[in-house]
């Protein structure tokens, strides 16, 4: 795709937005997304790459616009109307067809960034704070429905099973030797899982760099918004809270306190059954290691990019851990009839 000038992404966001002031690019892997400083507020124009589908975004664009409704307290992307009333147009650019859309900016800085330099004292808001926001986006996407959300997506913990071709390539052997039997478990257990535990549309992506925190009271920070709704699909309702805990564990010297932490947040706004409680320390591993096979085949891929692995590093020492860690470590002190 041709790179579009900030010059000309201002003149599109002033034609079909009549939104104008001080533009910058921002860093994006395929898409092109640029800020823009106005003088009401701050917007993102997002310019996706020709390979998303208009439906995807629609996805996208939708749960976003509920949540807003839905969810007020926390700082939703706001998806901003063009000049027709439109909230996602297909425009040509370099002749092809390209979906553009407008988007509130969301101020603040992300919990990767937050987190470093924050004192003990002080985490335990923020991580109640984080299942406190994944509580509501959980709760403000019951009942949406989409027929997007039903893709085949690479990081919906529902394929798992397509991944097991991967343990074989995992070159560290004490890795793999974690690794294949917790997968093996989570896949011989889908069946029943599928018929038990709760299945909706989810972010599927809260992580340390989609989660946004704002500065709290007292000198403390708090989550004010996830971003960033590209990996969304169907898939198991607890799955959310699991990659929360997940990213936000890979901070912690006590990541078991913490995802404790996380859970009581989010049972404040959004009770879970029992049964989907049990089985949250699974879904944790299968997170961690469904991680670890993405990255071996990614690796095999671009044997020469260092990135991949090296970003593995917190994946990898937080699923050790993990390992040897009681099933019920985390959600022992919530197992009480109350949420069933």
């Amino acid at each position: 795709m041709d790179l579009l000038t900030p010059a000309a992404a201002l003149a599109l966001a002033d034609r079909h937005w009549r939104i104008h002031g001080d533009i910058c690019a921002l860093p994006s892997y395929a898409d092109q997304n640029f800020r823009i400083r106005a003088e009401h507020g701050d917007y993102v124009l997002k310019v996706a790459h020709p390979s998303w589908s208009r439906m995807d975004l629609d996805l996208e664009n939708q749960a976003m616009m509920t949540l807003a409704g839905r969810e007020p307290a926390l700082q939703w992307p706001r998806v901003q109307l063009a000049v027709d009333g439109e909230h996602l147009l297909t425009l040509p650019m370099a002749g092809q067809a390209c979906q553009v859309r407008m988007l509130s900016y969301v101020p603040g800085t992300t919990y990767a960034e937050a987190i470093v330099g924050l004192p003990l004292t002080r985490r335990a808001a923020l991580h109640e704070s984080l299942g406190s926001a994944v509580g509501r986006l959980t709760r403000g996407l019951q009942g949406f429905h989409h027929p997007a959300a039903d893709r085949a997506h690479n990081w919906n913990l529902l394929r798992l099973p397509t991944l097991r071709g991967e343990i074989a390539h995992i070159e560290d052997a004490g890795l793999r030797a974690i690794v294949q039997p917790h997968v093996e478990a989570f896949c011989a257990h889908l069946p029943q899982w599928r018929a038990d535990l709760p299945i909706t549309v989810l972010h599927n992506d809260a992580n340390d760099l989609n989660v946004i925190v704002a500065d709290g009271d007292g000198g403390g920070k708090r989550v004010s918004a996830v971003i960033d709704f590209g990996d969304m699909c169907t898939s198991f309702r607890l799955a959310d809270l699991a990659i929360a805990c997940t990213y936000a564990m890979q901070h912690e010297a006590d990541p078991v306190a913490c995802a404790r932490t996380i859970v009581r947040g989010y049972l404040a706004q959004c009770p879970l059954l029992r049964a989907e409680l049990e089985q949250l320390h699974a879904f944790i591993l299968a997170r961690l290691c469904h991680s670890v096979l993405m990255a071996t085949r990614a690796h095999r891929d671009e044997p020469d990019n260092p990135f991949i692995l090296v970003s593995q590093q917190g994946v990898r020492a937080l699923l050790r851990e993990l390992a040897g860690v009681g099933h019920d470590a985390i959600v022992g002190p919530f197992l009480e009839p109350s949420h069933d």
